[in-house]
């Protein structure tokens, strides 16, 4: 298979997680902060261009473009409170005082979880596709990323509440730390045979592994997803000295990367 065939089934799996355009769901969090972080999620799990409404009850709604898990503009009209002056700005570098001033801005508009309606459609013009700030890069500037510190995480733990957190869509895996497989958990039947395909992608993996990451990183994710909802992906993580090999379904596999990157973002 060809890298760019592996290329096509990842953006496949990617465009199974896009809601349809309209579905109704609300923000959730206690408060702004945690509400924001939740709006940042939307973005993180929209992948085609869509115009994002968030609705402010009687003071209209915020209207963002987003597209490939970017931010890319806050549309019109702006609500009160919101910047005008933003409106319709490309916003192409997190570093941009702009991309501050909006996240502020929007901390203080957002009301409380059960008034925040959100709903998807898609964008009449789209928007250049090097247009946008990532998920990622939202969090960490507009102070929501809940990542971890390499100086103080305690790995096994992080790794340990990951992996009950995912454990309703994961079909089973193996905890490894060092050489040693330290723990399974899943299906049991399954996760018995895991060890050997564990095994061989492990095999691969490391004899490869200085191509395909250059940078050091304390955490990474790696995903093998075959085309097709009935067949199990493979996702392997590393987070300091310990690591996991996960099966799950192919159609929830993007949710649990999403999940891990959230958790590791820093």
């Amino acid at each position: 298979m060809s890298e760019f065939a592996r290329l096509e089934q990842v953006l496949a799996k990617l465009r199974q997680r896009e809601r349809a355009p309209g579905e109704g769901r609300k923000l959730t969090g206690g408060d702004g902060t945690a509400r924001l972080a939740a709006l940042v999620t939307e973005i993180d799990e929209t992948i085609l261009p869509r115009r994002l409404s968030f609705g402010l009850g009687g003071a209209g709604a915020v209207h963002l473009a987003v597209a490939n898990r970017r931010l890319q503009a806050l549309l019109g009209p702006a609500p009160k409170g919101m910047p005008a002056a933003l409106e319709g700005k490309r916003l192409a570098d997190a570093n941009d005082p702009a991309v501050a001033e909006l996240g502020a801005a929007l901390g203080q508009v957002l009301g409380p979880p059960d008034t925040v309606p959100v709903s998807s459609g898609r964008q009449e013009t789209p928007f250049p596709s090097d247009i946008g700030i990532p998920a990622t890069q939202l969090a960490r500037v507009w102070g929501t990323a809940g990542g971890v510190d390499a100086a103080t995480a305690d790995p096994a733990a992080l790794l340990a509440g990951y992996l009950e957190a995912v454990a309703k869509d994961a079909t089973a895996w193996l905890c490894i730390a060092g050489e040693e497989v330290t723990g399974q958990g899943g299906d049991a039947e399954v996760a018995e045979g895991l060890s050997d395909l564990a095994a061989v992608f492990l095999d691969n993996y490391f004899s490869r592994f200085d191509a395909a990451y250059s940078e050091p990183a304390f955490a990474l994710g790696t995903v093998i997803a075959p085309r097709g909802a009935d067949r199990r992906a493979l996702f392997f993580v590393e987070l300091g000295d310990v690591s996991a090999v996960i099966l799950a379904p192919s159609d929830k596999v993007t949710s649990l990367a999403a999940r891990w990157q959230r958790l590791v973002a820093g």
